[in-house]
């Protein structure tokens, strides 16, 4: 079930009643608030199988302040829809949240080898190649030589994209020129003219939309009577004609392995079934596509190489990414506080849920139970310092700072 079959659920969960209300009032949103909280905290804490292979997908939230937040997810390898869709937030289940004001390897591999006690040791573990996070794998691999792990298939494509465009000068000059042009045409009629923003957080993940604008500018040049705004502000595009091609087809790689890597994960036929693929793209000759398109394919075959027939793994954190964007747009301003309770609603985003099911849970936990959590685990958060700046006095919740 999506999120917004959670949503439903809960739907039919306010129209069921509770002890707290009356049965024909309409919750408060303060009333769903807590239930969200209450369910998230549920399914930090619902006991999981230890009978399955599982795979954890892991990676840090980065909020306003110092401290991040680590977060273990996970899925059986056996209900994997390999073949099928990509995973979806449905499949999940929420294994750890861990607040860690300094990031390291040892902090990264004590909170894995503890979420061993939910799960037991995974099979796979899938992070994004950061340093940290790769480092604390490897040191929770010493001790459990079973796990595999396996960098995110999206952040490695994006560092080979980062690489090679970084260092090519056309690239610079051709983001540059475009960065002027839109500074030119922003307050003016032909404002719709706007080229796509790299966003400089994931900026080479971006980059896509960017390229298929340039593509886009030059079909529109060629045309038989090109627009006259197009013409004026444009032209200059069509010196990097040739460039634009070798970005556009480079790009097409990199979507195209992703696709299979998100849908049919990593498997000993994957380098093959990706070369019938990129055939069919008809890309060029061109030395950093061909250099990019060895480099995309050692990463899918040094995974699937040496699986068994019949294996997979995943090779993908991008539904983990879309959780953390979920939570971010379902707490609004509250995303600029920093850590605080509503960190547990993120487990309300997860998994199969049914009002039944809902209504155990909700009653299994009590919102002081999440208070007193989010008490003990973030303590004294970005909000809870800001009141205290704004309006000194006292501010706790049960002796304990308020979790916001």
């Amino acid at each position: 079930m999506s999120f917004r079959g959670t949503a439903a659920a809960l739907a039919v969960f306010a129209t069921a009643g509770d002890t707290d209300r009356t049965p024909d009032r309409t919750p408060s949103a303060t009333t769903v608030r807590a239930w969200v909280l209450r369910l998230g905290y549920a399914h930090l804490t619902r006991p999981l199988s230890h009978d399955h292979r599982w795979v954890w997908l892991i990676d840090h939230t980065l909020p306003i302040g110092a401290t991040k937040l680590f977060v273990i997810v996970g899925v059986p390898l056996d209900h994997v829809p390999f073949g099928v869709r990509p995973l979806q937030l449905a499949d999940l289940h929420l294994v750890a949240m861990v607040p860690m004001a300094t990031s390291n390897q040892e902090r990264v591999a004590d909170a894995l080898e503890v979420a061993v006690a939910r799960t037991g040791v995974p099979h796979q573990i899938v992070a994004d190649g950061g340093s940290d996070l790769q480092r604390g794998i490897d040191r929770f691999r010493d001790q459990h030589p079973q796990t595999v792990s396996v960098s995110d298939a999206a952040h490695h494509a994006a560092n080979l994209l980062k690489y090679y465009w970084a260092n090519d000068p056309q690239w610079a000059a051709f983001t540059r020129r475009m960065t002027e042009t839109a500074a030119t045409i922003r307050q003016t009629r032909a404002a719709h003219l706007l080229a796509p923003k790299l966003r400089n957080k994931a900026r080479f993940l971006s980059a896509g939309t960017f390229v298929r604008f340039g593509r886009l500018v030059l079909r529109r040049l060629r045309d038989a009577a090109p627009d006259a705004d197009v013409v004026r502000h444009y032209a200059w595009v069509s010196e990097y004609a040739n460039a634009v091609q070798a970005w556009g087809e480079q790009h097409d790689l990199v979507r195209a392995m992703l696709d299979q890597v998100r849908v049919d994960g990593l498997f000993t036929r994957g380098e093959a079934a990706l070369d019938d693929t990129w055939d069919r793209l008809g890309v060029s000759d061109h030395p950093t596509t061909a250099a990019l398109r060895n480099r995309l394919r050692a990463y899918v075959g040094r995974y699937g190489r040496g699986l068994p027939v019949g294996e997979r793994l995943v090779g993908s954190t991008d539904v983990l990414e879309s959780a953390f964007g979920v939570q971010k747009r379902l707490s609004r301003d509250q995303s600029q506080s920093g850590l605080t309770v509503l960190s547990a609603g993120l487990g309300a985003l997860l998994g199969e849920v049914t009002p039944e099911q809902m209504r155990a849970e909700i009653d299994r936990v009590p919102e002081k139970a999440v208070n007193n959590w989010a008490a003990r685990t973030f303590g004294k958060t970005v909000q809870w310092l800001r009141r205290r700046f704004v309006n000194p006095g006292p501010c706790t919740t049960n002796g304990e700072p308020n979790p916001g």
